[in-house]
């Protein structure tokens, strides 16, 4: 019956996607009450309802449906980010968006992650377990193409997300454990080398050289200097200190600032004088989590990372009770896409990790960002539906049947299982 059909939805699911906007709307009208940006909260709200049939949309689609759609939309995405260095519009250095009617900005990077959580559900569907390296070709050029395409955005944060899409997807497709190994050693001895290499830009290595020598770090130094009587090694340190702090270390100078103002339990909603007085850069969009840290305090922080937890392992759930092979996939890339980019924005603010322009999902503000998590979480709902709408797999020897497209001959355990 059709409210039996209602009830087996993720309704935890939607519950925690809302519950996360309510909180971005939440802290952007904080972060941006008495400012120039006052009422972006309202358009937040718009852009969010725009979104919203998109996720109804994927919700909707069974997952044969979205399967047929999976390369098509993978072409699409493809194909926005090729017209970027064309179309595409230059803010502060980097040309990422198009800019549509009513100014607003679109970034075709954020939706070409549920595009490829598509497109690489699609080609593992049907290859049992990519049990040698030669099986990894196809899932690797897939996310290769807009790799390259979002790093010379100039987008390297947003790039690097693709890869733990990748790699939890051949995890949960049955990749051997000794190629991650491989993989990870290479990359290793890889990381140092493009370091060295012109293909970071300057600015990039920038935030890695200050990552590296953190203004915390600094202060500790100097201070034992004083202490030691080393006045000139002090005064050296000194001067490296405030240049850090002035230049590409003051955006991480001033998120841990907030952080550590907030203490257990924040200075109240709206309260935060770093972002009362404007001392935190981007506090609406790339780093609204040393906001909430600041507002909320440690306490606040641990609820919201609680909620991404949960929302990650309601993905995972949908994955593990799904029949489907195609919605296993998906599920498990969805839940990859939105908890590693929760973890990376909540690790450039908090300093373990270099400053990239990374949006915490459903929170920071930005219509893209939105997008990208509400076809995520449509994409999950779709998974969702395999449990009553799906046949298992039937397997021919090493080679998985599709069910849906070739009709095997019925057994009776087969007809059992469905």
């Amino acid at each position: 019956m059709i409210w039996r059909r209602r009830l087996e939805l993720p309704w935890q699911l939607l519950l925690l996607t809302a519950t996360l906007l309510a909180t971005g709307i939440l802290f952007v009208r904080s972060s941006t009450l008495g400012t120039a940006n006052e009422g972006l909260e309202r358009r937040q709200l718009v852009l969010s309802a725009a979104a919203l049939p998109a996720l109804l949309l994927f919700a909707g689609l069974a997952p044969r449906r979205l399967a047929r759609l999976a390369y098509p939309l993978y072409a699409l995405g493809i194909g926005l980010l090729c017209l970027i260095p064309f179309l595409g519009i230059d803010v502060g250095g980097a040309r990422r968006w198009f800019r549509l009617p009513m100014n607003v900005l679109f970034q075709p990077s954020e939706v070409m992650k549920p595009f490829l959580v598509l497109a690489l559900a699609r080609w593992l569907e049907f290859r049992r377990e990519p049990r040698h390296l030669s099986d990894w070709l196809g899932p690797l050029a897939l996310t290769a193409l807009p790799f390259l395409l979002i790093k010379f955005e100039p987008d390297l944060g947003t790039a690097l997300l693709l890869v733990p899409i990748v790699v939890a997807m051949l995890w949960c497709a049955g990749a051997r454990k000794l190629h991650f190994l491989g993989g990870a050693l290479l990359a290793v001895v890889l990381v140092p080398a493009i370091y060295f290499s012109p293909i970071l830009k300057p600015y990039q290595k920038e935030r890695v050289q200050t990552f590296l020598e953190s203004v915390p770090e600094l202060a500790e130094k100097e201070l034992l200097a004083r202490r030691a009587g080393d006045d000139a090694t002090a005064e050296k340190l000194g001067e490296k200190l405030r240049e850090l702090k002035r230049g590409a270390g003051y955006q991480s100078h001033c998120a841990q600032t907030s952080i550590g103002s907030g203490g257990l339990f924040g200075k109240g909603l709206g309260q935060g004088p770093q972002n009362r007085l404007s001392y935190l850069p981007a506090r609406h969009t790339d780093f609204i989590f040393a906001v909430v840290a600041e507002e909320w305090g440690f306490v606040g922080c641990c609820a919201l990372l609680l909620l991404y937890l949960l929302l990650g392992l309601s993905c995972l759930s949908v994955a593990a009770g799904t029949r489907d092979r195609f919605s296993q996939l998906v599920a498990t890339g969805a839940a990859a896409a939105l908890v590693m980019q929760a973890f990376a924005n909540v690790a450039m603010t908090t300093g373990l990790m270099p400053v990239t322009g990374i949006p915490l999902p459903l929170v920071s503000q930005g219509g893209s960002s939105v997008l990208s998590a509400f076809l995520l979480v449509g994409m999950v709902l779709s998974a969702a539906r395999s449990r009553r709408d799906a046949e298992p797999f039937l397997y021919r020897g090493a080679q998985p049947v599709d069910p849906f497209h070739a009709r095997a001959t019925a057994t009776p355990a087969r007809d059992a299982a469905l």
